[in-house]
């Protein structure tokens, strides 16, 4: 009577026979992979992998909020360049003015004491300058 009771599992669609201890741990692991499915589903759990198709990743229809986009990037190049090309056009006094207080973080009250300049005549001029620019840039 001590007949030895023979395992199998599927596996490509072909039985193939194990050791008990393979076959309780699978069907162990293929229980509690069935349970946490059914809780995704009672918890209405979505997974990004069902939104794939074949030829298309679920993932990757989700937008990137966080990265730039790569039109904002190529913008922000172009206007770049447009401003480095418009303070090339400016005299040179003007540039050096810009390029302290926007280039290099210095307060008007600090350019007009290295400079002996009185600050409202800095002021004055940063916005004279500003405008010139303005004006060259949407030319």
């Amino acid at each position: 009577m001590s007949e030895k009771k023979e395992y199998r599992i599927k596996v490509q669609g072909k039985l193939v026979p194990v050791t008990e201890e393979i076959y309780f741990t699978y069907h162990r692991m293929k229980r509690r992979e069935t349970y946490l499915e059914e809780r995704d589903t009672a918890n209405s759990v979505f997974y990004y992998s069902a939104l794939d198709t074949e030829g298309t990743n679920g993932e990757d229809v989700i937008p990137d909020l966080v990265s730039p986009r790569v039109e904002d990037m190529i913008m922000d190049k172009l206007i770049s360049e447009k401003l480095y090309q418009c303070l090339a056009q400016l005299a040179r006094e003007e540039q050096e003015l810009i390029y302290a207080l926007f280039f290099r973080a210095i307060s008007e009250r600090q350019y007009a004491e290295m400079t002996g300049i009185p600050q409202k005549t800095i002021n004055d001029r940063r916005h004279r300058i500003l405008g010139k620019l303005k004006k060259l840039m949407k030319i």
